[in-house]
């Protein structure tokens, strides 16, 4: 007579599909982490170039200044230069405002951040 063993542990075949299974959540965890951290640094990046749009919008609300001229110019903030360009913009409304756009060098097609403001100009049409 044969006696019945009781066997405890896993198959092969059930290690592999959890193998599988855990691969899966790992990939997809990492693809999450990897995703993260680019819009954190992103973030970061629009953070500091709307600082940059900020301080340009300060000062030409302090000497009561318009964008007429088109003045350009670069900030140095978090260890990167920023570059910005402002003007006198018309919004599709007709409303006049002020407007500057940060960008990194060479990225002027992209700019990060556009800031505009109408208090200065008064909104005229």
């Amino acid at each position: 007579m044969r006696k019945m063993r009781n066997e405890q542990g896993m198959t092969l075949l059930e290690v592999m599909v959890a193998m599988a299974i855990f691969s899966c959540a790992a990939l997809a965890l990492m693809n999450t982490v990897t995703v993260s951290s680019h819009y954190t640094l992103q973030l970061g990046e629009t953070l500091r170039a709307s600082w940059v749009a900020e301080n340009q919008m300060a000062e030409a609300r302090l000497t009561r200044r318009t964008f007429t001229d088109q003045p350009s110019g670069n900030e140095e903030i978090g260890g990167q230069t920023w570059y910005w360009q402002a003007r006198l913009a018309q919004m599709p409304s007709g409303v006049k405002v002020n407007e500057v756009i940060v960008f990194r060098e060479g990225e002027e097609e992209h700019p990060l951040v556009t800031l505009r403001d109408a208090s200065l100009v008064g909104g005229t049409k």
